[in-house]
């Protein structure tokens, strides 16, 4: 039932009917009224740090009646290695997730980003006005590349896609945390040069930075980095789907120190900080 529904509605809203490549929603490049594009990756089961940094934050905008567009992006998801079957299966299981958050497709435009092919289309022409040095600069290609012998293009050149996501809508602004404000740099550096270039298209683009200092959730097995869908250990993150006793496990496992006192110091004692942070999130 549940793959049957999430299928249904994949089908009816996340078709490249909800926005028709040859109708794409329409905004005044020049004082474009307010339009807020987010987009989030299917690589895993959507976590706590998921809901509280991103899906919380969209369901109060969606609510307040403003002019949202969100969107699964599987593209993204690919500049790693992924497997079809698996990939296929997270798409349905974050939509499902979404919708039992609380996004309301009445509300708003939730849609599959691989169904519209423009923002294929986009992403090259942007990628023609990018410079390489800029893009390795990107502190998240540092980041995920660090490791790598052979690098893939697609984990380069992604911030140009989402450049391109946000874009494609002439969307103005994009809520994001503190380590995505260089790639929305990007995206009004480009929108910037192909403005000078070929006339006044795209509308200036602000970031929507999270304010409440806990947007980014860190790992409960390695502090020292941030909680993630990807993450191999499925004891770093509580899942939005984990049962109570899995999660009180996977907190009482949780990586703290070896100091019995309990204070909140998000840089020197990351992981007890981390525990402190769900709880204050949980309890409000």
């Amino acid at each position: 039932m549940h793959r049957s529904f999430c299928t249904k509605f994949l089908k009816r809203k996340l078709s490249s009917s909800s926005i028709s490549s040859a109708k794409l929603i329409p905004n005044e490049t020049k004082g474009a009224k307010k339009r807020i594009f987010s987009g989030i990756q299917p690589t895993g089961s959507l976590h706590i740090g998921n809901y509280f940094g991103a899906v919380r934050r969209w369901k109060e905008l969606q609510d307040k009646g403003e002019d949202v567009i969100f969107s699964v992006v599987d593209l993204h998801s690919i500049t790693l290695r992924q497997e079809p079957k698996e990939l296929s299966q997270n798409i349905l299981n974050c939509t499902a997730s979404l919708l039992a958050s609380g996004i309301d497709a009445e509300k708003c435009i939730l849609f599959l980003q691989s169904s519209v092919s423009r923002h294929a289309e986009l992403s090259w022409v942007l990628a023609c006005l990018a410079t390489m040095p800029r893009l390795g600069h990107l502190p998240q290609y540092k980041e995920k590349s660090a490791s790598m012998k052979e690098i893939p293009l697609g984990l380069f050149i992604y911030p140009v896609l989402q450049s391109a996501d946000i874009m494609l809508y002439k969307a103005t602004h994009v809520p994001v945390g503190e380590d995505q404000l260089q790639h929305i740099q990007l995206a009004q550096h480009l929108g910037n040069t192909f403005n000078a270039r070929y006339g006044h298209t795209f509308p200036p683009i602000k970031a929507m930075v999270e304010e409440s200092g806990v947007a980014r959730l860190r790992s409960l097995r390695n502090p020292e980095k941030k909680m993630s869908k990807s993450d191999p250990d499925p004891k770093s993150r509580i899942s939005l789907v984990d049962e109570p006793k899995v999660i009180v496990e996977k907190c009482k496992k949780a990586i703290t120190d070896f100091t019995s006192e309990v204070t909140y110091d998000p840089e020197g004692r990351r992981g007890v900080a981390t525990l402190i942070d769900l709880v204050s999130l949980c309890t409000g």
